[in-house]
Protein backbone atom coordinates (compact mmCIF):
# COMPACT_ATOMS: atom_id res chain seq x y z
CA UNK A 1 0.00 0.00 0.00
CA UNK A 2 1.42 3.60 -0.84
CA UNK A 3 2.12 5.53 2.10
CA UNK A 4 -0.04 8.98 1.55
CA UNK A 5 1.47 12.38 2.61
CA UNK A 6 -1.92 15.16 2.65
CA UNK A 7 -0.86 18.33 1.64
CA UNK A 8 -2.89 19.82 4.29
CA UNK A 9 -1.50 18.14 7.62
CA UNK A 10 1.76 20.03 6.11
CA UNK A 11 0.16 23.62 6.60
CA UNK A 12 -1.77 23.59 2.75
CA UNK A 13 -4.99 25.50 2.87
CA UNK A 14 -7.49 27.11 0.37
CA UNK A 15 -7.24 30.98 -0.19
CA UNK A 16 -3.31 31.24 0.05
CA UNK A 17 -0.39 30.25 -1.83
CA UNK A 18 0.92 27.23 -0.63
CA UNK A 19 3.80 26.49 -2.71
CA UNK A 20 6.33 25.80 0.44
CA UNK A 21 3.58 23.50 2.49
CA UNK A 22 2.93 21.62 -0.57
CA UNK A 23 6.79 20.85 -1.53
CA UNK A 24 7.09 20.26 2.07
CA UNK A 25 4.69 17.28 1.42
CA UNK A 26 6.06 16.45 -1.60
CA UNK A 27 10.24 16.32 0.27
CA UNK A 28 8.71 13.67 2.78
CA UNK A 29 7.03 11.88 0.48
CA UNK A 30 10.23 11.69 -2.42
CA UNK A 31 12.31 10.42 0.72
CA UNK A 32 10.62 7.12 1.17
CA UNK A 33 8.23 6.69 -2.53
CA UNK A 34 5.11 7.63 -1.19
CA UNK A 35 2.28 9.66 -2.82
CA UNK A 36 1.33 13.03 -2.06
CA UNK A 37 -2.56 13.17 -1.25
CA UNK A 38 -4.35 16.69 -2.70
CA UNK A 39 -7.87 16.71 -1.07
CA UNK A 40 -11.10 18.63 -2.36
CA UNK A 41 -10.45 22.26 -2.39
CA UNK A 42 -8.27 24.44 -4.41
CA UNK A 43 -4.47 25.20 -3.58
CA UNK A 44 -2.71 27.82 -5.22
CA UNK A 45 0.47 26.66 -5.81
CA UNK A 46 3.94 27.87 -7.87
CA UNK A 47 7.00 25.56 -9.19
CA UNK A 48 6.63 22.39 -7.15
CA UNK A 49 9.80 19.45 -7.39
CA UNK A 50 8.33 16.44 -7.61
CA UNK A 51 11.63 14.08 -6.69
CA UNK A 52 10.54 10.82 -6.67
CA UNK A 53 6.97 11.36 -5.22
CA UNK A 54 3.63 10.25 -6.93
CA UNK A 55 0.80 12.65 -6.44
CA UNK A 56 -3.12 11.40 -6.30
CA UNK A 57 -5.69 14.37 -6.61
CA UNK A 58 -8.82 13.41 -4.78
CA UNK A 59 -12.24 13.58 -6.46
CA UNK A 60 -12.76 17.91 -5.89
CA UNK A 61 -9.25 18.75 -5.87
CA UNK A 62 -7.86 21.54 -8.16
CA UNK A 63 -3.97 21.90 -7.86
CA UNK A 64 -4.22 25.89 -9.16
CA UNK A 65 -0.68 27.57 -10.98
CA UNK A 66 -0.08 30.94 -9.70
CA UNK A 67 -0.62 33.45 -12.08
CA UNK A 68 2.31 34.86 -11.13
CA UNK A 69 5.52 34.35 -13.19
CA UNK A 70 7.37 34.89 -10.38
CA UNK A 71 6.15 31.63 -8.72
CA UNK A 72 8.01 29.63 -11.56
CA UNK A 73 11.89 29.75 -10.89
CA UNK A 74 14.28 28.87 -13.69
CA UNK A 75 15.48 25.41 -12.09
CA UNK A 76 18.87 25.33 -14.88
CA UNK A 77 17.19 23.19 -17.61
CA UNK A 78 17.48 24.76 -20.72
CA UNK A 79 14.66 23.42 -23.57
CA UNK A 80 16.23 23.48 -27.13
CA UNK A 81 13.45 25.16 -28.66
CA UNK A 82 11.95 26.86 -25.65
CA UNK A 83 15.12 27.45 -24.08
CA UNK A 84 14.51 28.89 -19.73
CA UNK A 85 12.74 26.67 -18.70
CA UNK A 86 9.58 27.11 -16.09
CA UNK A 87 7.54 24.38 -15.04
CA UNK A 88 4.66 24.03 -12.47
CA UNK A 89 5.37 20.51 -11.69
CA UNK A 90 8.69 18.70 -12.58
CA UNK A 91 10.59 16.00 -12.39
CA UNK A 92 14.51 15.32 -13.13
CA UNK A 93 16.09 11.85 -12.95
CA UNK A 94 13.40 9.77 -11.17
CA UNK A 95 11.57 6.46 -11.49
CA UNK A 96 8.26 5.12 -10.61
CA UNK A 97 6.37 8.56 -10.31
CA UNK A 98 2.31 8.53 -11.07
CA UNK A 99 -0.34 11.35 -11.12
CA UNK A 100 -3.60 10.02 -11.14
CA UNK A 101 -7.19 10.46 -9.64
CA UNK A 102 -10.20 12.34 -10.02
CA UNK A 103 -8.93 15.47 -9.51
CA UNK A 104 -8.06 18.87 -11.87
CA UNK A 105 -4.81 20.61 -12.22
CA UNK A 106 -5.50 24.23 -13.78
CA UNK A 107 -2.18 25.50 -15.16
CA UNK A 108 -3.71 28.82 -15.18
CA UNK A 109 -1.71 29.68 -18.57
CA UNK A 110 -4.54 32.16 -19.68
CA UNK A 111 -3.15 34.58 -17.05
CA UNK A 112 -0.33 34.93 -18.85
CA UNK A 113 -1.60 36.45 -22.12
CA UNK A 114 -3.94 39.73 -23.60
CA UNK A 115 -6.62 38.15 -25.87
CA UNK A 116 -7.44 41.43 -27.00
CA UNK A 117 -4.68 41.41 -29.08
CA UNK A 118 -4.31 38.79 -31.92
CA UNK A 119 -1.56 37.84 -34.11
CA UNK A 120 -3.20 38.19 -37.36
CA UNK A 121 -0.69 37.26 -40.48
CA UNK A 122 0.20 39.43 -42.70
CA UNK A 123 -1.12 39.36 -45.96
CA UNK A 124 -4.45 37.30 -45.05
CA UNK A 125 -7.39 39.53 -46.24
CA UNK A 126 -9.97 41.49 -43.34
CA UNK A 127 -11.20 38.92 -41.49
CA UNK A 128 -14.72 38.71 -40.06
CA UNK A 129 -14.88 38.76 -35.84
CA UNK A 130 -15.06 35.00 -36.32
CA UNK A 131 -11.62 34.44 -37.84
CA UNK A 132 -9.90 36.85 -35.93
CA UNK A 133 -11.46 35.35 -32.63
CA UNK A 134 -9.24 32.00 -34.35
CA UNK A 135 -5.75 33.75 -34.32
CA UNK A 136 -3.24 33.53 -31.97
CA UNK A 137 -2.66 35.49 -29.44
CA UNK A 138 0.60 36.82 -29.07
CA UNK A 139 3.37 35.19 -27.60
CA UNK A 140 4.39 36.30 -23.95
CA UNK A 141 6.80 35.44 -21.20
CA UNK A 142 4.89 32.12 -19.15
CA UNK A 143 5.50 28.63 -17.94
CA UNK A 144 7.19 26.52 -20.21
CA UNK A 145 6.86 23.43 -19.92
CA UNK A 146 4.04 23.30 -17.11
CA UNK A 147 4.05 19.54 -16.21
CA UNK A 148 7.63 18.20 -17.32
CA UNK A 149 9.27 15.10 -16.73
CA UNK A 150 13.31 14.27 -17.81
CA UNK A 151 14.95 11.81 -17.90
CA UNK A 152 12.49 9.69 -15.66
CA UNK A 153 11.18 6.18 -16.16
CA UNK A 154 8.15 4.30 -15.44
CA UNK A 155 5.95 7.36 -15.02
CA UNK A 156 2.23 7.21 -15.46
CA UNK A 157 -0.41 9.74 -15.65
CA UNK A 158 -3.96 8.34 -15.14
CA UNK A 159 -7.45 10.09 -14.87
CA UNK A 160 -6.59 13.55 -13.57
CA UNK A 161 -8.21 16.76 -15.76
CA UNK A 162 -5.03 19.18 -16.80
CA UNK A 163 -6.58 22.55 -17.29
CA UNK A 164 -5.70 25.84 -19.15
CA UNK A 165 -2.11 25.42 -20.07
CA UNK A 166 0.90 28.51 -21.43
CA UNK A 167 2.73 26.49 -23.28
CA UNK A 168 3.49 22.44 -23.42
CA UNK A 169 1.11 20.75 -21.39
CA UNK A 170 2.64 17.68 -20.13
CA UNK A 171 6.20 16.67 -21.86
CA UNK A 172 8.38 14.13 -21.81
CA UNK A 173 12.16 14.35 -22.24
CA UNK A 174 14.66 11.66 -22.69
CA UNK A 175 12.03 9.24 -20.72
CA UNK A 176 11.45 5.72 -20.83
CA UNK A 177 8.37 3.35 -20.15
CA UNK A 178 5.98 6.59 -19.80
CA UNK A 179 1.93 5.79 -19.59
CA UNK A 180 -0.49 8.37 -20.38
CA UNK A 181 -4.27 6.50 -20.05
CA UNK A 182 -7.95 8.25 -20.02
CA UNK A 183 -6.35 11.69 -19.31
CA UNK A 184 -8.55 14.99 -20.13
CA UNK A 185 -6.80 18.03 -21.21
CA UNK A 186 -8.00 21.28 -22.13
CA UNK A 187 -6.30 24.02 -23.37
CA UNK A 188 -7.04 27.12 -25.16
CA UNK A 189 -7.68 27.36 -29.05
CA UNK A 190 -5.41 30.16 -29.27
CA UNK A 191 -2.43 30.28 -27.04
CA UNK A 192 0.63 29.06 -28.85
CA UNK A 193 2.59 25.74 -28.47
CA UNK A 194 0.35 24.59 -25.80
CA UNK A 195 0.54 20.76 -26.99
CA UNK A 196 -1.52 18.08 -24.95
CA UNK A 197 1.17 15.41 -25.09
CA UNK A 198 4.48 15.79 -25.72
CA UNK A 199 7.16 12.95 -25.98
CA UNK A 200 11.03 13.92 -27.16
CA UNK A 201 13.11 11.04 -27.22
CA UNK A 202 11.61 9.03 -25.00
CA UNK A 203 11.25 5.10 -25.39
CA UNK A 204 8.18 2.69 -24.52
CA UNK A 205 5.37 5.07 -24.86
CA UNK A 206 1.62 4.18 -24.22
CA UNK A 207 -1.07 6.52 -24.75
CA UNK A 208 -4.87 5.42 -24.39
CA UNK A 209 -7.81 6.80 -23.70
CA UNK A 210 -7.10 10.52 -23.84
CA UNK A 211 -9.64 13.45 -24.24
CA UNK A 212 -7.81 16.27 -25.38
CA UNK A 213 -8.53 19.73 -26.82
CA UNK A 214 -5.56 21.85 -27.06
CA UNK A 215 -4.43 25.69 -29.24
CA UNK A 216 -1.72 23.16 -30.91
CA UNK A 217 -0.40 19.49 -31.57
CA UNK A 218 -2.43 17.52 -29.43
CA UNK A 219 0.14 14.46 -29.33
CA UNK A 220 3.47 15.22 -30.43
CA UNK A 221 6.48 12.60 -31.40
CA UNK A 222 9.79 14.49 -31.41
CA UNK A 223 13.24 14.69 -31.15
CA UNK A 224 13.49 18.38 -29.79
CA UNK A 225 15.62 18.18 -26.68
CA UNK A 226 18.76 16.08 -28.28
CA UNK A 227 18.02 15.71 -32.22
CA UNK A 228 20.05 12.10 -31.64
CA UNK A 229 18.03 10.77 -28.99
CA UNK A 230 15.44 8.67 -31.28
CA UNK A 231 11.65 8.91 -30.01
CA UNK A 232 10.75 5.07 -30.55
CA UNK A 233 8.44 2.50 -29.46
CA UNK A 234 4.96 4.43 -29.45
CA UNK A 235 1.55 3.04 -29.32
CA UNK A 236 -1.70 5.56 -29.27
CA UNK A 237 -5.05 4.17 -29.18
CA UNK A 238 -8.34 4.85 -27.94
CA UNK A 239 -7.84 8.83 -28.49
CA UNK A 240 -10.40 11.69 -29.06
CA UNK A 241 -8.15 14.84 -30.33
CA UNK A 242 -9.22 18.13 -31.17
CA UNK A 243 -7.32 21.29 -31.99
CA UNK A 244 -6.15 24.13 -33.65
CA UNK A 245 -2.64 22.60 -35.48
CA UNK A 246 -1.91 19.02 -36.03
CA UNK A 247 -3.97 15.84 -34.15
CA UNK A 248 -0.90 13.54 -34.27
CA UNK A 249 2.26 14.62 -35.21
CA UNK A 250 5.02 12.11 -35.98
CA UNK A 251 8.20 13.72 -36.26
CA UNK A 252 9.39 17.50 -36.61
CA UNK A 253 12.30 19.46 -37.89
CA UNK A 254 15.91 17.26 -37.41
CA UNK A 255 14.11 14.49 -35.35
CA UNK A 256 14.36 10.89 -35.27
CA UNK A 257 11.19 9.01 -34.71
CA UNK A 258 10.83 5.19 -35.04
CA UNK A 259 8.35 2.02 -34.59
CA UNK A 260 5.30 3.99 -33.98
CA UNK A 261 1.48 2.21 -34.16
CA UNK A 262 -1.68 4.68 -33.92
CA UNK A 263 -4.96 2.78 -33.81
CA UNK A 264 -8.73 3.73 -33.43
CA UNK A 265 -8.69 6.75 -32.73
CA UNK A 266 -11.24 10.23 -33.46
CA UNK A 267 -9.33 13.37 -34.74
CA UNK A 268 -12.01 16.31 -35.02
CA UNK A 269 -12.33 19.71 -35.67
CA UNK A 270 -8.69 20.29 -36.39
CA UNK A 271 -6.52 22.17 -38.51
CA UNK A 272 -4.51 18.77 -39.73
CA UNK A 273 -5.15 15.51 -39.11
CA UNK A 274 -2.46 13.18 -38.81
CA UNK A 275 0.96 14.38 -40.31
CA UNK A 276 4.53 13.14 -40.21
CA UNK A 277 7.01 15.28 -41.02
CA UNK A 278 10.94 15.76 -41.60
CA UNK A 279 13.29 17.75 -42.74
CA UNK A 280 15.21 16.33 -45.80
CA UNK A 281 19.08 15.30 -45.10
CA UNK A 282 18.74 15.85 -41.10
CA UNK A 283 15.91 14.47 -39.99
CA UNK A 284 14.03 10.47 -39.99
CA UNK A 285 10.61 9.42 -39.62
CA UNK A 286 10.85 5.34 -39.98
CA UNK A 287 8.48 2.51 -39.43
CA UNK A 288 4.57 3.49 -39.00
CA UNK A 289 1.56 1.86 -38.74
CA UNK A 290 -1.76 3.97 -38.42
CA UNK A 291 -5.05 2.25 -38.68
CA UNK A 292 -8.89 3.05 -37.92
CA UNK A 293 -8.86 6.41 -38.22
CA UNK A 294 -12.00 8.63 -38.07
CA UNK A 295 -10.63 12.49 -39.37
CA UNK A 296 -12.15 15.96 -39.80
CA UNK A 297 -10.37 18.51 -40.60
CA UNK A 298 -11.33 22.19 -40.67
CA UNK A 299 -8.46 24.97 -41.42
CA UNK A 300 -8.43 27.30 -38.54
CA UNK A 301 -7.71 31.26 -39.20
CA UNK A 302 -4.02 32.82 -38.31
CA UNK A 303 -0.99 31.88 -38.44
CA UNK A 304 -1.28 28.10 -37.84
CA UNK A 305 1.02 25.37 -39.78
CA UNK A 306 -1.15 23.29 -41.75
CA UNK A 307 -4.96 24.17 -44.05
CA UNK A 308 -7.23 21.76 -43.23
CA UNK A 309 -5.36 18.62 -44.55
CA UNK A 310 -6.88 15.07 -42.92
CA UNK A 311 -3.51 13.67 -43.71
CA UNK A 312 -0.44 15.01 -44.40
CA UNK A 313 2.94 13.57 -45.19
CA UNK A 314 6.21 15.46 -45.97
CA UNK A 315 9.85 15.61 -46.14
CA UNK A 316 10.95 18.95 -47.45
CA UNK A 317 13.78 21.08 -45.68
CA UNK A 318 12.71 23.03 -42.96
CA UNK A 319 13.43 26.63 -41.95
CA UNK A 320 15.67 26.68 -38.69
CA UNK A 321 14.30 28.23 -35.68
CA UNK A 322 16.24 29.42 -32.70
CA UNK A 323 17.84 26.49 -31.08
CA UNK A 324 20.01 25.78 -28.46
CA UNK A 325 21.96 22.24 -29.86
CA UNK A 326 23.41 22.68 -33.42
CA UNK A 327 21.79 20.99 -36.15
CA UNK A 328 22.78 17.39 -36.89
CA UNK A 329 25.67 16.95 -39.38
CA UNK A 330 23.80 14.03 -41.77
CA UNK A 331 23.11 13.77 -44.97
CA UNK A 332 20.22 10.80 -45.45
CA UNK A 333 18.78 10.56 -48.79
CA UNK A 334 15.27 9.08 -47.74
CA UNK A 335 13.78 10.67 -44.67
CA UNK A 336 10.57 9.39 -44.00
CA UNK A 337 10.31 5.41 -45.58
CA UNK A 338 8.03 2.46 -44.39
CA UNK A 339 4.89 3.92 -43.58
CA UNK A 340 1.58 2.01 -43.55
CA UNK A 341 -2.39 3.68 -43.40
CA UNK A 342 -5.38 1.61 -43.43
CA UNK A 343 -9.14 2.25 -43.04
CA UNK A 344 -9.30 5.91 -42.67
CA UNK A 345 -11.89 7.78 -42.84
CA UNK A 346 -11.33 11.92 -43.49
CA UNK A 347 -13.67 14.59 -44.35
CA UNK A 348 -11.78 17.74 -44.89
CA UNK A 349 -11.49 21.10 -46.09
CA UNK A 350 -8.36 20.18 -48.38
CA UNK A 351 -7.06 17.90 -49.81
CA UNK A 352 -4.30 15.20 -48.57
CA UNK A 353 -0.71 15.29 -49.52
CA UNK A 354 2.47 13.34 -49.41
CA UNK A 355 5.13 15.16 -50.83
CA UNK A 356 9.40 14.68 -50.67
CA UNK A 357 11.83 15.56 -53.28
CA UNK A 358 13.97 13.50 -54.61
CA UNK A 359 12.30 10.59 -53.05
CA UNK A 360 13.32 12.01 -49.64
CA UNK A 361 9.90 10.07 -49.12
CA UNK A 362 9.57 6.46 -49.81
CA UNK A 363 7.08 3.44 -49.14
CA UNK A 364 4.13 5.06 -48.14
CA UNK A 365 1.26 2.65 -48.44
CA UNK A 366 -2.47 3.83 -47.70
CA UNK A 367 -5.44 0.68 -48.25
CA UNK A 368 -9.00 1.66 -46.90
CA UNK A 369 -9.11 5.15 -47.49
CA UNK A 370 -12.11 7.45 -48.02
CA UNK A 371 -12.67 10.97 -48.30
CA UNK A 372 -14.85 13.56 -48.60
CA UNK A 373 -14.44 17.50 -48.84
CA UNK A 374 -16.43 19.62 -46.92
CA UNK A 375 -17.48 23.07 -47.57
CA UNK A 376 -14.33 25.55 -47.15
CA UNK A 377 -14.29 28.91 -45.06
CA UNK A 378 -10.81 29.62 -44.42
CA UNK A 379 -9.01 27.21 -47.21
CA UNK A 380 -8.67 30.50 -49.56
CA UNK A 381 -7.00 32.51 -46.58
CA UNK A 382 -3.83 30.84 -47.64
CA UNK A 383 -4.68 30.45 -51.56
CA UNK A 384 -7.02 28.13 -52.67
CA UNK A 385 -5.82 24.72 -52.96
CA UNK A 386 -2.82 25.31 -51.09
CA UNK A 387 -1.32 22.45 -48.78
CA UNK A 388 0.63 24.04 -46.22
CA UNK A 389 4.01 22.35 -45.81
CA UNK A 390 5.00 24.52 -42.89
CA UNK A 391 7.82 24.75 -41.37
CA UNK A 392 8.66 23.94 -44.82
CA UNK A 393 8.80 27.18 -46.93
CA UNK A 394 7.69 25.37 -50.34
CA UNK A 395 4.63 26.69 -51.77
CA UNK A 396 2.37 23.19 -52.70
CA UNK A 397 -0.69 23.57 -54.67
CA UNK A 398 -3.14 20.27 -55.50
CA UNK A 399 -5.50 21.57 -58.41
CA UNK A 400 -9.69 21.98 -57.62
CA UNK A 401 -10.43 18.38 -58.95
CA UNK A 402 -7.91 16.70 -56.99
CA UNK A 403 -8.24 14.82 -53.11
CA UNK A 404 -4.44 13.39 -53.00
CA UNK A 405 -1.54 15.20 -54.38
CA UNK A 406 1.83 12.57 -54.32
CA UNK A 407 4.87 14.92 -55.36
CA UNK A 408 8.91 13.84 -55.49
CA UNK A 409 8.01 10.54 -53.39
CA UNK A 410 9.19 7.20 -54.58
CA UNK A 411 7.45 3.69 -54.00
CA UNK A 412 3.77 5.47 -53.14
CA UNK A 413 0.61 2.94 -53.31
CA UNK A 414 -3.06 4.05 -52.51
CA UNK A 415 -5.59 0.93 -53.27
CA UNK A 416 -8.78 1.26 -52.44
CA UNK A 417 -9.48 4.58 -51.78
CA UNK A 418 -12.82 6.84 -52.65
CA UNK A 419 -13.24 10.41 -52.92
CA UNK A 420 -15.85 12.83 -53.50
CA UNK A 421 -16.17 16.99 -53.30
CA UNK A 422 -18.69 18.58 -51.37
CA UNK A 423 -21.39 18.20 -54.33
CA UNK A 424 -20.65 14.68 -54.72
CA UNK A 425 -18.47 15.05 -57.77
CA UNK A 426 -15.86 12.12 -57.78
CA UNK A 427 -12.16 13.67 -57.47
CA UNK A 428 -8.68 12.36 -58.71
CA UNK A 429 -5.46 11.35 -57.67
CA UNK A 430 -2.67 13.62 -58.39
CA UNK A 431 0.64 12.66 -59.04
CA UNK A 432 3.70 15.19 -59.74
CA UNK A 433 6.60 13.72 -61.22
CA UNK A 434 9.98 15.54 -60.55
Amino acid sequence: MPMYFDITRYGAREGALCTKEIQAAVDAASAVGGTVLVPAGTYLTGSIDLGGASLYLEKGAVLKGSDDLADYPFFGYRHNELHETRSLLYSVGHSHIRIEGEGTIDLSGSAFFDFSRRNVPAGFPELTDEQRAECTVFIAPRPTQPIFFLRCDHVTLQGVTVLDAACWTISFHDCEDVRCTDLTIRTSPVIPNNDGLHFCGCRKVFVRGCDIVSGDDCIALSSITDWDLPCEDVTISDCVLTCSSKAIVIGYMHSIVRNVVVSNCVLRDTHRGLCLMSSTKTGLVEHVLVENLRVETRAHAGNWWGNGEPIAVFALWHHSVQNERPLPERNWPVNIRDVRLRNISCTGENACAIVGVNGSVQGVTIDGLSYERRPRANVALKGMGVIDVSPAAEKIVCPEDGWMLVQGCRDVEIRNASAVDEMGNPLRLVLVQE
